[in-house]
């Protein structure tokens, strides 16, 4: 199983992302607002999982804003088979991000996707 991340796998237009934001199902957390968003798939077309990430100005200098977007990438190529074959999300990086380890990071992370994928099992 490769965890690589593919050229195919990045939400690159704002029709995207703003796709995504609107219609998607959404979980908050002090790092980060993580959405999900299970487009329709078009006949003849392969399923794939894309990600977009966000981080304003807000976040911090562009070291910082892109370590951050680094970091959401990572999280998402090592998680990225625990989500539904076809699928996009995308991440909004928030001003606290940077004061989280990866590990905290993950585990908000996965509470994130199980949340939004199994709504009714992460209420209880």
């Amino acid at each position: 199983m490769r965890f690589r991340l593919t050229a195919r796998q990045h939400l690159r237009r704002a029709r995207e992302f703003e796709t995504v934001r609107q219609h998607g199902r959404a979980f908050q957390s002090a790092p980060f607002l993580f959405t999900l968003f299970h487009p329709k798939l078009a006949e003849g077309s392969e399923p794939v999982r894309r990600m977009g990430v966000i981080a304003s100005r807000r976040v911090g200098n562009a070291v910082v804003r892109n370590r951050c977007k680094r970091l959401c990438r990572e999280l998402f190529r090592k998680h990225q088979h625990a989500l539904p074959e076809h699928i996009d999300c995308v991440f909004l990086v928030r001003k606290r991000f940077p004061d989280f380890t990866f590990e905290e990071l993950e585990k908000k992370f996965v509470q994130a996707y199980e949340y939004v994928t199994h709504p009714k099992r992460s209420a209880q």
